[in-house]
């Protein structure tokens, strides 16, 4: 029997009462996220599989591209084919001429252009996102809008040439979670990324042993360029072996990252800023060397060298070298403009200007900790009274180069450094909230540490882990409970699930507990309590009163809660947080089950098995995979777990909501659910099988089948 839902379809896309359309004041994201900005297309996007390694032909990767360029749709995805490994070696080019989505199948398969010509070309005015593809021997060139995600870009050499993986002309390239290594543009610049002209986004990324005349790691020009959470290592050039930034219209964010160990034959080992502006905060630059000898003293800045205009706030700089007898500036050399703030440069290397050899224009912005042994390593560049000068070793101030949690290598301050508490409050940006690793809060103590590294911070999962304690049961956290959800948290990290789930697991248990319900708040204070717990913000006016009408009208809080776990809002905080943790889609789907029907994180053995049963499927065909969607949601269901909690109509169609549309329903459609179930003319597996074939759940099935098999 197939369903038609007898109200609207905005109203059912939007869990809402009933009324005024759109609702008043409330957060654009939070519309987006629950669907009301939907639309339809007459020329409907279509999915292509690529089901051999053939270079060309029926079931290529070649005939799918040139069938998506050809598809009336414009938003179009291509997948391979569940259990597709090994080569494909590519004779030519495939250009892409229209908004495309690349899902490839993990490290499993390469895609090796033999060095002879870019593997892919995105065409300008084009959007396009490659994911889980392995690339090797060819790169990109970007002219379009290009996200590549969990990827690997390896062995791609071009002499003469521009950019060793990635060649970005007046395109916007982001990066996420990806490797570019062991790439190069003999005697041409940007050894893994090249962009003129455009705009460059790094999160989350590792860009290691690539090589180029300028900007072993990176090149920009004219264009804007920000590295976020990531690190440059190994990476060599004349000038610039981790990044070279150029020209005046250029601008350069380095935030919470970490480069070290690159070289550069001249000037500026870890960055070369050319021009333009430069930012650097809760950053470490270690190891980094320009080995230059120049009679003229030309060249130097282990570290950096500057020629713009740059900022250095709350970073760590140590370990860096400019060794020749010439040289100057291990840790920076500044011929342009430099503002350094609650920041340590210490423990650099230099005949002349150990740690800053200044030639432009010099200002401490106050509470730097500079030199070793008493002496400051500054040339040309004077401290403030805030300033302190290292009386002993640097070990004194920090550890080794380590790491000490997050996603980067850092210096942590030891017991009794005098980095510890001596920073300036006031110059942490505003949003501020973590050190470089992404621990809070980013003050502990009397004052923020000088330096990347906050000593005593949290990791970002136990910092929020203590925030819903106090947002939502209004008490800290006990030592027991929060080291148990803390080890649930890494144990959902080691079975690959999103991280967010942990904390959706966490918000429905609290708001459920006796703990909460015993405080018997209004309608408005649990939305307050929403907002403070997912937004970390206070209600707007028109955002509680559209939340509270639908609790007034007899909905359950727990669907206006799933609509705040699966807001706009509620990612994004997440991913400031923590970065992208999406999982897999079948992990993702397991998780499903285990969070919605059972209101707790799987246990390994169960995972497991349910993982087990859908890999098989995948690694068969669709239809397995359908197959088993069917069979264990349904034996999920009849499970004596989910039985023996006894749910209620109301309940039942409020975890059907949670598991299979991530999200809540509004009232109308919520109660003809339930009315379905009271009067009898459904049962609850039939009510089951409607929602398994709702739309919005088949995608994420068609997400599982197109994954294909597990690396």
């Amino acid at each position: 029997m197939v369903f038609i839902h007898p109200t609207p379809l905005w109203q059912e896309k939007f869990p809402c009462f009933v009324g005024s359309y759109p609702p008043p004041n409330v957060s654009f994201k939070l519309l987006i996220a629950l669907g009301l900005f939907s639309s339809l297309s007459i020329a409907q996007a279509v999915t292509f599989t690529v089901t051999n390694l053939n270079d060309s032909g029926i079931g290529s990767l070649r005939q799918a591209i040139l069938d998506a360029n050809n598809a009336t749709a414009t938003d179009d995805t291509i997948v391979f084919q569940a259990g597709l490994s090994g080569l494909l070696l590519t004779s030519g080019g495939m250009t892409i001429t229209g908004n495309l989505v690349i899902n490839g199948p993990g490290t499993n398969l390469t895609i090796n252009g033999n060095n002879a010509t870019r593997i892919f070309t995105v065409n300008s005015g084009k959007t396009v996102t490659l994911s889980d593809l392995k690339l090797q021997n060819g790169g990109i060139q970007n002219s379009g809008t290009l996200t590549l995600s969990n990827s690997t870009i390896q062995s791609s050499t071009w002499n003469n040439s521009n950019g060793g993986a990635i060649t970005n002309s007046s395109g916007t390239l982001t990066v996420n979670n990806s490797t570019l290594s062991g790439n190069s543009s003999s005697g041409g610049s940007g050894g893994a990324i090249y962009s003129d002209s455009g705009k460059l986004i790094i999160n989350n990324s590792v860009l290691s042993d690539n090589s180029a005349g300028y900007g072993g790691g990176i090149y920009s020009y004219i264009g804007t360029l920000a590295v976020n959470n990531s690190t440059l290592s190994g990476n060599s050039a004349n000038e610039g072996g981790g990044i070279y930034n150029g020209h005046g219209l250029s601008s350069l964010t380095v935030n919470s990252s970490t480069l070290f160990g690159n070289t550069a034959s001249r000037g500026g080992g870890g960055i070369y800023h050319d021009g333009g502006t430069m930012i650097m905060h809760n950053s470490t630059l270690s190891g980094n060397s320009a080995l230059e000898n120049s009679s003229s003293g030309g060249y130097g800045g282990g570290g950096i060298y500057i020629r713009g205009t740059a900022t250095i706030i709350s970073s760590t700089l140590s370990s860096n070298s400019a060794p020749a007898l010439s040289a100057r500036g291990g840790g920076i050399r500044s011929t342009g403009v430099l503002s350094i703030g609650n920041s340590l440069v210490a423990g650099n290397a230099s005949s002349t200007g150990k740690e800053v050899f200044n030639s432009g224009t010099f200002t401490s912005l106050g509470n730097n900790l500079f030199g070793e042994n008493g002496s400051s390593g500054l040339v040309n560049a004077n401290p403030i009274n805030s300033d302190q000068i290292l009386p002993g070793l640097i070990g004194t101030a920090i550890g080794p180069l380590a790491n000490n949690g997050g996603s980067t290598l850092t210096y942590l301050p030891v017991a009794g450094s005098p980095m510890i508490d001596a920073g300036n409050d006031l110059l942490i940006p505003q949003g501020v909230t973590t050190d470089q690793r992404g621990y809070g809060p980013r003050i502990v103590g009397s004052a923020v540490d000088i330096g990347a590294v906050e000593v005593g911070a949290l990791p970002p999962d136990q910092a929020l882990i203590n925030d819903y304690y106090q947002a939502i049961l209004g008490r800290p956290s006990d030592t027991a409970g929060a080291a148990f959800w803390k080890s649930e948290a890494d144990r959902a990290r080691s079975l690959g699930l999103d991280l967010k789930d942990v904390f959706r697991v966490i918000a429905n248990r609290f708001f459920t507990d006796a703990e909460y319900l015993n405080r018997t708040t209004s309608n408005a204070q649990y939305v307050t309590d929403l907002y403070h717990t997912f937004f970390k913000r206070e209600p707007d006016n028109g955002g509680l009163a559209y939340w509270t009408q639908p609790l007034t009208a007899g909905l359950p809080r727990s669907v206006v809660l799933f609509s705040f776990l699966f807001s706009a809002e509620f990612d994004d905080l997440m991913q400031s947080l923590f970065g992208d943790t999406a999982a897999r889609s079948e992990l993702a789907t397991v998780g499903d089950f285990y969070r919605g029907f059972l209101n707790r994180l799987p246990d390994n053995d169960g995972f497991a098995f349910w993982i087990g049963r859908f890999r098989v499927a995948q690694c068969t065909n669709a239809t397995a995979v359908r197959a088993e969607v069917e069979s264990i949601s349904s034996q999920f269901l009849a499970s004596t777990e989910y039985t023996s909690r006894q749910r209620s109509d109301r309940d039942f169609i409020a975890d059907l909501y949670y598991v299979f549309l991530r999200r809540g329903g509004d009232v109308t459609g919520f109660n003809y659910w339930v009315d379905l179930l009271s009067n009898g003319a459904f049962t609850r597996d039939q009510v089951r099988q409607e929602f398994v074939k709702a739309a919005e759940f088949q995608t994420r099935v068609s997400q599982i089948i197109g994954q294909g098999c597990a690396p």
